[in-house]
């Protein structure tokens, strides 16, 4: 018979039954990892470069053995890397240079990129593993809930992104850290402070990890501190642990965060601009709208062509003025004319939302590259609709109907505001309702950061991280569907009164749930 310490800290066999399933679910996430990539094959497929890979590694000192040491626009993605002198002054600010330095350290001067999908593998395996180690304080098949944060890893279109230069992939395993905290959340009291806890931490970590890859995932960073800030460990108050970890989280990456935004401004803040106003804002308003933009009339010629592969620049002084001198004064004109016209603002969402759709990115290709093949001076945009009318052309050729995405997020976000009509009656049923709500906000946060960020130009990738989450909502609302005919079954007794997997144990909660009032007989002999 085990021994226990408390009432998630178990010692003697239980203790050692929670460690094993936790490493093996983190073995089983990782293979997930490494056999959707094909890692042990050697025919590993990744990312291709569009240039952006650039901006993290040249300051770790990363040179591409190819003809033109280039990694962009290959056909196929390098994974051969030399190590040596930086070749610029600095790296954009990411946590994912700490993976490809992790990835090049110990070696022979050269780095094969399968090495970082590799990392990024181990690191999965140990978030799962503390994830799955908190959730079975509950009973070791309450670990199963993790099943919906680490299933659409098993999608190529999503976990091939290990294996490249971007940023993307440290913004994904934190949006995974978040997910399975809040999965162990689900089903765990506030009453197990330990497994609380250490689900609180990786809600934060994932935030941090998030926020640190790339500036326009702070919607994850905003989602986690918020998730912390609400829940409860321990009965007794005051119940300060949730709130301290918010608020060491949002003061640890104020730094990190603030360097990435600055850098982003000090490089590409011309280029941004000139996305929002000539990519988004003008083909949405149309051309009469140049005056309410600042910009003369000839402006609309260029409405549609993104700042990297539109035809040349104009030569008029408006466009220096506009776009490199004040670009502020452009993109709060852009942003003042959204706010005007709200309809365009959720048009333009709505937008991101179906680009989500588009995960699979096919104009960036997975297999390997021509190391030999130069590349070429303007880079190959192809079909990422940076150009009209090739965006429009690709969203109406989606494999969904243009409104699932749209669709999705209001369900989930109407589902969330049920679960207040569900907490009493059947507290599993609100608590996956509450998880699709906070897929939906994290989803609609990245959208519309992507959209009023950079416009268009590229709203592809921009949106990618969006995909994982509505995947990960449209499985909540599955989650909740079950536990609603779970409790129904019960209710009419089809089936026994002993919660499965997906419907948690009844003193889970984000929160601490008061229970519920008692009824009839009951509620006179309480009185008394």
């Amino acid at each position: 018979m085990a021994t226990t310490t408390g009432t998630d800290g178990q010692c003697g066999p239980a203790g050692w039954r929670r460690t094993a399933l936790a490493g093996s679910a983190g073995i089983g996430a990782a293979l997930v990892v490494v056999l959707t990539l094909g890692l042990p094959t050697g025919r590993t497929f990744g990312v291709e470069d569009n240039g952006d890979g650039y901006r993290l590694y040249c300051g770790i000192g990363l040179i591409p053995r190819t003809v033109d040491r280039l990694a962009a626009w290959k056909a196929g993605v390098v994974t051969n890397f030399t190590v040596g002198t930086p070749s610029c002054g600095a790296s954009t600010p990411s946590s994912a240079g700490l993976v490809l330095r992790a990835a090049g350290l110990g070696g022979d001067g050269s780095l094969e990129l399968d090495s970082v999908g590799w990392w990024y593998a181990a690191l999965v395996g140990l978030v799962v593993a503390a994830a799955a180690w908190a959730a079975s304080a509950s009973g070791p098949w309450r670990a199963a809930v993790l099943v919906v944060p680490v299933a659409p890893l098993a999608l190529p279109l999503l976990t091939r992104f290990f294996v490249s230069t971007y940023a993307e992939p440290a913004g994904l395993l934190g949006t995974l850290a978040l997910a399975c905290g809040v999965a162990a959340l689900m089903v765990t009291g506030p009453e197990q402070r330990g497994a609380r806890t250490t689900a609180l931490i990786l809600v934060a970590l994932g935030g941090g990890v998030a926020a640190t890859a790339k500036v326009a995932y702070l919607p994850v960073l905003v989602v986690a501190v918020g998730v912390c800030a609400v829940t409860a460990v321990g009965r007794s108050r005051p119940r300060r642990v949730g709130p301290v970890i918010a608020g060491v989280t949002a003061l640890a990456v104020i730094v990190p965060i603030g360097a990435a935004a600055g850098f982003q401004d000090s490089v590409y803040e011309g280029a941004n601009v000139h996305d929002i106003v000539f990519t988004l804002a003008l083909p949405e308003f149309g051309p009469d709208a140049t005056a309410e933009l600042g910009l003369p009339p000839e402006a609309a010629a260029f409405a549609g062509n993104g700042y990297f592969n539109g035809p040349p620049h104009p030569t008029g002084g408006w466009w220096s003025r506009a776009i490199r001198d004040e670009p502020d004064v452009t993109r709060s004109a852009a942003y003042a004319a959204l706010v005007r016209h709200p309809g365009v603002l959720l048009r333009a969402v709505g937008v991101g939302l179906q680009a989500t759709m588009r995960a699979d990115l096919p104009y960036l290709a997975s297999g390997p590259a021509d190391p030999a093949r130069p590349s070429p001076p303007g880079g190959d945009p192809g079909w990422s609709g940076a150009r009209q009318p090739d965006l429009r052309t690709v969203l109406d050729a989606g494999p969904h109907p243009p409104w699932y995405p749209t669709a999705l997020v209001a369900f989930a976000l109407v589902a969330a505001a049920s679960s207040v009509a569900w907490r009493h009656r059947a507290p599993a049923v609100a608590r996956w309702c509450l998880a699709a709500g906070l897929g939906a906000v994290t989803a609609l946060g990245l959208v519309a950061l992507a959209v009023l960020g950079d416009g268009y130009f590229e709203v592809f990738k921009h949106v990618w991280l969006a995909a994982y989450v509505l995947v990960l909502t449209g499985l909540c609302l599955l989650g909740a569907v079950a536990a609603g005919v779970g409790h129904l079954g019960r209710a009419r007794g089809i089936v026994g009164r002993r919660p499965g997997v997906w419907a948690p144990a009844a003193h889970a909660d984000l929160a601490d749930l008061p229970p519920a009032p008692p009824r009839g007989p009951a509620r006179a002999t309480a009185r008394r």
